[in-house]
């Protein structure tokens, strides 16, 4: 299985309340038998073999990814400031 770090199934585009067409597949195939598969939006999706992340979660990472740079930034430059 792909190690997807830590990412939860509601950050998932196939994630819906009816729920999750991929992770029952992912389960047959595994050797459980056909079930509908319905997990909570908090649970850990780190293992799922069919995890996308949704563009939700693509969006807030680069915005994330962003602000920590930024806030580098910032740091290196008080502490230049500083000198």
């Amino acid at each position: 299985m792909r190690k997807n770090g830590d990412v939860r199934c509601g950050d998932c585009e196939h994630f819906c309340d009816e729920g999750c067409e991929q992770a029952a597949e992912a389960l047959v195939l595994d050797g459980w038998p056909r079930l509908c598969a319905c997990p909570e939006d908090s649970a850990d999706a780190s293992r799922c073999p069919e995890f996308s992340a949704s563009s939700g979660y693509a969006q807030a990472l680069d915005e994330e990814g962003s602000a920590a740079t930024a806030f580098a930034r910032i740091s290196a430059l008080k502490h230049y400031q500083s000198w």
